[in-house]
């Protein structure tokens, strides 16, 4: 309907410009001369638009409507006379509100839009007219017009056509690959959390995606494989460090027992250093039987509520009276009630003691305070800085320090409290703090 509509407009259109055709080809061509018919003009013109235009039918006829001459295909002309009414009515309309249609000479029973100038004969009389048929180049023109008009529009609707699916499916493509690849990041991240939620498999692999997920989850249960040898590994060392200690801790006490009698009846100077070195061992054994009972995964806290503040003191008066040759501080102003295991907040401490007794030097300062709802053990004592590696073993696994075991024991019952063991170095002072949470149940 569009199209029927578009082109009965161009068709009105093309009639109207082409309207005064007849006359404009008499006057381009100068096919009257002096008010007479100008045949060799005539002749030429009509030969011109043979070649140039045949689609244009132009034709000269004389006073009775007969065909004279024209510039067609001779093969086509149908008839040797038009009806001059048409004509006559065409040349006395006074305007273009209405459209006469002529005869045809190439269709009998075809009226078409014409174009229609009289002709002065030799005396200066109207006998003859150039007729013009127009409709057969309005056709052409419109139909032209409008191809070229709907191939334009049909480019631009399939460009915007495609460009939409285009559009469509890059962004279906696009969700997609996004949608997976989160799905595979979680699914990553929540592995890396626990090592339990493997990655799921696929059941066919038909893109890159697949196989990266299929990769991905053979590579996630080769390592839940490998942790789980790890832990069972690790499980066997402290099972096994666990018992070697408790076997090795009652012959050493015998042999201790034994030493420390006969050093009583002799002055022998290698029996004293003998039991010096025996409970220097005894020592050792003590912090690696601790070590192994701590690092248990079966290890539960025998908390109780105690002021935390009255249990450090006595630890320090305690600790104080056995070595009484160093200079020693405490600070412990507030009363604070907490729930602890004494017995291993007491190790703790007790290691913390020994290391600085050990290895610093001038006054060993001890404190206990409250900080931003965390309880703070401090324990600070001049002396060299210490690896700067330390900072970062304090965090996890057995530290690598010549004080390391004890330090280890210390970090795991703090953490088992609920808190950690962290590391400062204040004014030329070596400062451990046991960090404790005041919510830890």
């Amino acid at each position: 309907m569009s199209y029927s509509i578009a082109r009965y407009y161009l068709h009105q259109v093309q009639t109207r410009i082409h309207i005064n055709m007849a006359q404009t080809i008499i006057k381009d061509h100068n096919l009257t001369k002096n008010g007479k018919l100008n045949e060799p003009a005539i002749i030429k013109t009509f030969e011109r638009y043979m070649l140039l235009n045949p689609i244009l039918q132009i034709y000269l006829l004389g006073k009775d409507g007969e065909i004279l001459r024209y510039a067609a295909d001779e093969k086509k002309i149908k008839v040797t006379h038009v009806s001059l009414e048409p004509i006559y009515s065409m040349l006395n309309q006074s305007g273009e509100s209405t459209w006469i249609l002529g005869d045809d000479p190439r269709d009998i029973n075809e009226k078409k839009s014409f174009s229609v100038s009289p002709i002065p004969n030799e005396k200066g009389k109207n006998d003859y007219f150039l007729y013009v048929i127009i409709q057969d180049s309005i056709e052409a023109d419109a139909d032209r017009q409008l191809h070229e008009s709907l191939m334009l529009k049909l480019g631009v609707y399939a460009l915007g056509f495609s460009l939409f699916v285009g559009l469509v499916l890059g962004m279906t493509l696009f969700f997609r690959l996004i949608k997976r690849i989160i799905f595979l990041s979680e699914k990553i991240q929540e592995f890396r959390g626990d090592l339990i939620e493997v990655i799921p498999p696929i059941t066919s692999s038909v893109n890159e995606l697949d196989n990266l997920q299929s990769d991905l989850n053979a590579l996630t249960i080769k390592i839940q494989s490998q942790v789980n040898l790890l832990e069972q590994s690790e499980d066997q060392r402290r099972f096994l460090v666990s018992r070697l200690s408790h076997d090795l801790r009652t012959p050493l006490t015998n042999v201790l027992g034994y030493m420390e009698q006969a050093e009583k009846k002799t002055t022998d100077p290698f029996m004293n250093t003998a039991y010096k070195n025996a409970l220097k061992l005894k020592h050792y054994l003590d912090q690696l039987f601790d070590f192994a009972r701590v690092d248990l995964a079966s290890f539960v806290l025998q908390k109780e509520e105690l002021s935390l503040s009255e249990f450090c003191f006595d630890i320090f008066n305690d600790y104080l009276t056995r070595n009484p040759k160093r200079d020693w501080e405490i600070n412990v102003v507030e009363n604070y009630i907490y729930v602890f295991d004494p017995i291993h907040i007491e190790s703790a401490l007790t290691n913390l003691f020994d290391n600085a007794s050990k290895y610093g030097t001038g006054c060993v300062k001890f404190s206990v305070k409250h900080c931003n709802d965390e309880l703070l053990l401090s324990i600070c004592s001049q002396g060299e800085p210490i690896q700067p590696e330390l900072c970062s073993q304090l965090r996890s696994g057995p530290l690598k320090t010549t004080s390391g075991l004890g330090l280890t024991i210390v970090r795991i019952i703090s953490e088992k409290h609920g808190g950690r063991l962290k590391f400062q170095r204040i004014d030329d002072k070596n400062c451990f703090q046991i960090i404790l949470p005041l919510s830890f149940p």
